[in-house]
């Protein structure tokens, strides 16, 4: 009890002090600052702004930022209703400084400054030095302003700024700072390849259905141009509607000496599944929805893979597989490939993009955990990752990988605990294992077993779903896959 009289004494002295600095000539100012930042209304500004302005990075930053400011604003005003802690009495501080308007609220916290310090944090995370600094002296502009025009109390101020800067910490975990795009992961070098320039002995498989609507496009024929232009020799087999992916790629492989793929990581898998049958070197022309493997090699354009293609490098990658299928990027199971099956259902419909959100929705709101045995020990599966080499990790989503040659899975398995399980998942995806439990674990490994007793068994393998067996093994083929790569790359 003594102490917080003591603490109260110092915060009425404090007050004093700070409400007896400046100058009259600015006083009038004072009110006019006090009340632009009600509402949230600077930080809304700023957040806007950057969003019209910046990049991508800057978006996120600007989104984090307010979604920052805005959890700080709510926590301050349930406190407020909980802690009634009186205005300081301004009747020492100049009329002209005083706000027009009245704050009838709890004295303690300072909303405002928790939600200028949550923003200042949000911005804090990835922002340039210049931004990060400007929005940092609104915040303690905000801070000051608050004790020197009479509203609060230095104390609510200090309390206001650590509920902002715990919603800024919040605001990182749920909307992290986007690592770097690190493209061109290390390979294993593999010399050069003995091609023609002009593109003799290539066969180029185009996939038109790479895109959202299943027909073919524009983007594809321009494709198509380019590389005949470039590679006037080569064979270019333009797939419809009604052709068998596999079937094709295979007849393309067996009767070329460089196997091109056109389209997404579906048919890029194909293709690679095809190349590594007949011991074909590929070559991945991204112009899908999903480039994931060709963004992993550096192969960011379809210019850029040609380009890689007439300066000859090889490499050779490692590759995964699963119940006999090759996976470039990841294969999963649980409750995804369900997710998976359903957007690939309502696609021709609505859209690709419309049904992924409308299948995601859909299945927070009905999946339930798949029982396995994983490793012989027995789970309920929420769903669970397995990814060709390590990736780096992206709010506990795996993000991009800087090596395709590690011979290692990245395994990452969502488990239900009881009880309430979904609210339990959500804790364990956000704080990992080490703080919420065994829910959710990241390992590296050689090879997994998995055992499904009940249908339906499914597997999504780089997209595309298909069923399992009853036990399925999932292991590292290292080196096996011979890809080109740009000269910058691996």
């Amino acid at each position: 009890m003594r102490l917080l009289q003591r603490l109260q004494r110092l915060d009425q002295s404090v007050y004093d002090r700070m409400t007896q600095v400046g100058t009259p000539v600015l006083d009038g100012y004072t009110p006019k600052f006090v009340q632009t930042t009600d509402n949230m209304a600077p930080w809304v500004l700023v957040s806007a702004t950057l969003a019209v302005t910046g990049g991508p990075r800057l978006r996120r930053t600007a989104l984090r930022a307010i979604v920052a400011a805005g959890i700080a604003n709510l926590g301050s005003a349930g406190i407020k209703y909980l802690v009634r802690r009186p205005r300081p009495d301004n009747s020492a501080v100049p009329a002209a400084r005083i706000p027009y308007r009245s704050y009838p609220s709890s004295s303690l916290p300072s909303g405002h400054t928790a939600a200028a310090a949550g923003y200042a944090g949000g911005v804090m995370s990835d922002a340039p030095l210049p931004l990060s600094v400007l929005v940092t002296a609104l915040a303690g502009a905000v801070g000051f302003s608050r004790v020197h025009s009479g509203v609060h109390y230095p104390g609510d101020v200090l309390s206001g700024a650590a509920i902002g800067a715990g919603a800024a910490l919040l605001a990182r975990a749920l909307i992290p700072p986007r690592p770097e795009l690190v493209f061109g992961a290390s390979t294993i070098p593999a010399g050069e390849a003995a091609v023609d320039p002009e593109g003799a002995g290539v066969t180029v498989v185009i996939n038109p259905r790479g895109g959202d609507t299943g027909v073919p496009s524009l983007a594809t024929a321009d494709t198509t141009s380019r590389v005949a232009r470039q590679l006037p020799r080569a064979r270019i087999v333009p797939m419809s509607a009604d052709d068998d992916v596999p079937e094709v790629m295979d007849k393309a492989a067996r009767d070329c000496e460089v196997l091109a793929v056109a389209g997404g990581d579906g048919t890029v898998n194909a293709g690679a599944t095809a190349a590594l049958a007949h011991d074909r070197p590929l070559l991945v022309l991204p112009d899908g929805t999903l480039n994931n493997f060709a963004r992993t090699l550096g192969l960011t354009s379809v210019e850029i893979a040609l380009r890689a293609y007439a300066d000859r490098r090889l490499a050779r990658v490692d590759v995964g597989e699963v119940d006999g299928h090759v996976f470039l990027n990841t294969a999963s199971f649980g409750s995804y490939p369900r997710m998976v099956e359903r957007r690939d259902r309502w696609a021709e419909r609505i859209g690709k993009w419309p049904a992924f959100a409308l299948a995601l929705w859909r299945d927070l709101r009905e999946v339930k955990p798949t029982p396995a045995l994983v490793d012989g020990r027995p789970a309920r599966v929420w769903w669970a990752f397995v990814g060709n080499c390590r990736y780096r990790t992206h709010a506990r989503v795996p993000g991009l990988r800087e090596h395709l040659d590690d011979g290692q899975l990245d395994v990452r398995v969502l488990c239900a605990r009881s009880p309430f399980p979904r609210l339990r998942a959500l804790t364990d995806v956000l704080l990992g294992r080490t703080l919420s439990g065994a829910g959710y674990t990241e390992r590296l490994t050689e090879s997994l077993t998995l055992a499904i007793p009940d249908e339906p068994r499914l597997l999504a393998v780089d997209g595309e779903v298909m069923a399992g067996s009853p036990t399925v093994a999932f292991r590292k083929r290292p080196a096996a896959l011979r890809v080109f790569v740009p000269l910058n790359g691996g």
